[in-house]
């Protein structure tokens, strides 16, 4: 979601496209970050490193968000540049969510098996 929004940006920016897909895609992907986070908290617990890198991702979206439309409204290229490197740390933040989901969806399911049992007698 992260990388079209990232194009989307830069077709507003380089080619003169309406800005409004890019703004439309980013409250989408904001939303979708929020419903991670809180599936995340409701999952692991609010001490979870998923959720406490959910919330910084959250945080620095919102910085994002401010930048975005700061840069719209001072056609500023100096912060348009910071909207987008700010844009690729927020990538990192992101897939490092992801990575950490991942491997804890791996841990979890190499601690808990969900192979059936059965009784030797049944058989």
């Amino acid at each position: 979601m992260l990388f079209v929004q990232v194009v989307l940006g830069g077709l507003a920016t380089v080619l003169g496209y309406p800005v409004i897909y890019h703004i439309i895609w980013g409250g989408v992907t904001f939303v979708v970050l929020i419903i991670a986070t809180v599936y995340a908290v409701r999952e692991l617990g609010s001490k979870s490193t998923l959720f406490r890198t959910g919330i910084a991702a959250i945080a620095d979206y919102v910085v994002q968000i401010i930048l975005g439309f700061v840069a719209l409204g001072l056609n500023n290229d100096a912060v348009v540049v910071v909207h987008l490197t700010n844009a690729f740390v927020l990538g990192v933040l992101v897939t490092y969510l992801i990575s950490f989901a991942d491997s804890a969806e791996k841990a979890s399911a190499s601690l808990h098996p969900h192979t059936p049992k059965i009784s030797p007698g049944t058989m």
